[in-house]
């Protein structure tokens, strides 16, 4: 008798570690999808729906301006892969051809990095692999057209309020560099 009690128990236990198991692959596949569902919001252009799913402070209000920013760039989407954990975040890279990069001859790929907790972004971090030369019309801008740096683009993705028009200005200084370098 003593003996099948002891094997119940190791049955119970292993049980429980099972089912802790397969409520954390469920958990991170959950996590995986809130991703998944960010680059679709981020990438469909809706302010309302990319701010519904995330509470993540001036984190959040840094990725809505690179979204109108994006939006007013024409993103478009090139090639999308899978978001995928990489130590304490979400990884998700997408690559993007827009205005930018049809004038300066480049196509990007965009990285954000998401923290998700209870079906919630509440850690965005996202960055370029812009070239160098998308380096170098900025700072021709700021020597050549520098109304833009205080006009449009001031506090450019530092609490701006304009990334629309931020963006436009861009793309049109972007096409006269690339004239005068011509």
């Amino acid at each position: 008798m003593g003996f099948r009690m002891m094997k119940t128990k190791k049955v119970i236990v292993s049980g429980v570690g099972l089912l802790v198991a397969f409520l954390n692959a469920f958990a991170f596949a959950s996590d995986l999808l809130v991703a998944e569902r960010f680059v679709d919001s981020f990438y469909s252009y809706d302010q309302n729906q990319l701010a519904e799913m995330m509470d993540a402070g001036e984190e959040g209000e840094r990725v809505l301006y690179y979204q109108a920013w994006a939006d007013a760039a024409n993103y478009e989407i090139k090639k999308r892969r899978p978001c995928m954990s990489k130590e304490t975040a979400l990884i998700c890279q997408i690559t993007v051809v827009d205005d930018f990069g049809e004038t300066l001859g480049y196509m990007a790929t965009d990285t954000f990095s998401l923290v998700v907790e209870n079906q919630k972004v509440t850690g965005v971090q996202f960055e370029g692999d812009d070239p160098p030369i998308f380096m170098k019309l900025f700072e021709w801008i700021s020597i050549n057209r520098a109304e833009i740096m205080s006009g449009p683009c001031l506090n450019m993705f530092a609490g701006g309020y304009t990334p629309r028009k931020c963006a436009r200005a861009v793309v049109s200084a972007a096409r006269d560099f690339v004239l005068e370098r011509e």
